[in-house]
């Protein structure tokens, strides 16, 4: 009984150091030192901000996610983990010390990193894109908008570019929003007849009055990034991509 004990007991205690250990035993050429933020990410059902550190193949730092879904918020993580070749291996503790997930990450390139959880922790999203925040220029973003979040307006409607002497085609969106959820219908056609996007579905959410939307093809396609927000009563549109389906830029009417 005492030999079955002792011998449980290393098992457990071999376990627990598995972890740490391979990460002093690993090579990597990568270092993912830097800050990441998935805002922009427009599939993403929350925002999540990683700050890490790399020091040979020890990796540290913290984690914050913030989801759109039910509004819950995991608060700081600890990070702590290792990188073996181009992966980063991490493991996400609560403030108690308490281990609530453990995920990798691997850069996407130069300044996209992917995230994807390897347990089933409601704290940690199953999959995320970020982006390096030291390189924030290089990320195409919306500009932010002014409004107070007491005067923040919905983006349900009808709108159109009709009207606006400067464009090169007509772009019309057909836009439901529920909460900070984004759903509806968009279509782009040039002057010249030289495109037609055809119907496009739009998805997306809303954060701080800015709402980021993916345009999608009839079999279900990615083929846009944009952003919306409102300036004085009309809605701008600025493409975030750099696709010919839909224009890049747009003053929208209702």
């Amino acid at each position: 009984m005492t030999s079955f004990i002792i011998k449980s007991t290393k098992s457990i205690a071999i376990g627990m150091v598995a972890f740490c250990y391979v990460g002093f035993n690993a090579q990597t050429n990568t270092n993912f030192s830097g800050k990441y933020s998935s805002e922009g990410e427009t599939t993403a059902k929350g925002t999540s901000t990683m700050e890490i550190s790399q020091t040979g193949a020890k990796i540290e730092g913290v984690f914050n996610y913030l989801s759109y879904d039910d509004g819950s918020d995991s608060g700081i993580l600890s990070v702590n983990g290792y990188a073996k070749g181009d992966i980063g291996y991490l493991r996400f503790r609560d403030q108690r010390g308490n281990t609530v997930g453990d995920g990798s990450i691997n850069f996407q390139n130069s300044t996209t990193l992917h995230f994807k959880q390897t347990t089933k922790s409601s704290l940690l999203p199953i999959e995320t894109w970020m982006f390096s925040q030291q390189n924030s220029n290089k990320v195409p973003t919306a500009t932010r908008p002014t409004t107070s979040p007491q005067t923040i307006k919905s983006f349900t409607g009808k709108y159109s570019n009709e009207g606006d002497v400067t464009a090169k085609g007509i772009v019309s969106f057909e836009i439901t929003q529920s909460g900070t959820k984004i759903e509806g219908t968009s279509t782009y056609q040039a002057f010249d007849d030289s495109l037609n996007s055809g119907l496009l579905s739009v998805n997306g959410y809303v954060k701080d009055g800015i709402a980021y939307i993916r345009f999608r093809d009839q079999k279900g396609n990615p083929v846009a990034d944009g952003a919306l927000h409102y300036e004085g009563k009309n809605i701008v549109f600025r493409q975030t991509t750099l696709s010919d389906i839909v224009p890049h830029y747009a003053v929208l009417y209702r």
